[in-house]
């Protein structure tokens, strides 16, 4: 077999910033902060200062997600990235639950915003998301202590709050997010936190009954839907939804399993958005 050695290496394209985050799943915000902060990846520049990165950084940026998989924290990915045989040790998102938890339960609510802000900043959204705030929340339920409702009201409050705050993203398909059956508030303002993740505007239909879906045919102004699956739905109930559901609408939610199962969902399902949207579905490309 001929050797390889001395081959032309591969044209290195230019990619834009948006680009590179719909690549790799990590929101620009971020690609700057760990520029700016930590040194990693320092693409080419236009003339007018917008970022390039070439293919080579794409891969580098996949290598550090690799880490992150990992459990290793932003500020130690460099030292690996330069390590011949690199090592790592402990894990970052069990000390990032810890820190969150030991300031919900202390009620330092000024100090919980910041490590959650700073949390945001500086990883993609589907791993905060997977291995930070949800093991997080759920523990936050699970407290066995006399004043665990008011540590657990407080947390998910501000969790809101901040969330809230964060859906400014100006453009992109704009994705309706509803909730059937029994699903918190909170479920559905986590998936919009994690479309915006994936470069899309949604808005909040909240909890809906979807035989009224067509009732607002022509005045709801969305290219796609999302629906958070919750519990306490029978086989007649979704069997009437699938029959109103628009052409382009996609199911979520961990409990979405059940009716799975039960072979009684007529729409593409997975367990987050993030999920559906590494699938090779061609309805979803709008999203």
């Amino acid at each position: 077999m001929a050797s390889n050695s001395h081959s032309t290496p591969p044209i290195q394209y230019p990619i834009p910033i948006r680009e590179v985050a719909k690549l790799t799943g990590i929101n620009p915000v971020t690609l700057r902060a760990w520029q700016r902060r930590y040194g990693l990846i320092t693409p080419a520049r236009t003339e007018k200062g917008h970022r390039l990165y070439s293919e080579q950084d794409v891969a580098t940026l996949r290598q550090i997600l690799h880490w992150l998989e990992q459990g290793v924290s932003i500020g130690q990915v460099k030292g690996l990235l330069e390590q011949p045989e690199p090592q790592a040790s402990g894990s970052n998102w069990q000390q990032a639950q810890d820190t969150l938890m030991r300031s919900a339960c202390e009620l330092n609510l000024n100090r919980l915003a910041t490590e959650l802000q700073d949390l945001i900043n500086l990883y993609p959204v589907e791993l905060i998301l997977r291995r930070v705030i949800e093991p997080w929340l759920l523990a936050l339920s699970q407290l066995q202590r006399p004043d665990a409702q008011l540590i657990e009201q407080c947390a998910s409050s501000l969790l809101t709050r901040l969330l809230q705050q964060l859906l400014t993203i100006k453009s992109g398909p704009v994705i309706a997010v509803a909730r059937v059956g029994q699903v918190s508030e909170q479920a559905a303002l986590l998936v919009q936190f994690e479309l915006q993740g994936l470069e899309c505007r949604s808005i909040n239909l909240g909890l809906l009954d979807p035989v009224t879906l067509p009732l607002a045919e022509g005045r709801l102004k969305f290219d796609a839907l999302v629906i958070v699956l919750g519990s306490g739905l029978t086989g007649r109930d979704v069997s009437e939804m699938n029959n109103v559901l628009p052409e382009h609408c996609f199911l979520v939610g961990e409990l979405g399993r059940i009716y799975q199962s039960q072979e009684s969902l007529a729409r593409p399902y997975s367990s987050t958005v993030s999920e559906l949207a590494r699938e090779d579905n061609a309805a979803f490309s709008v999203v």
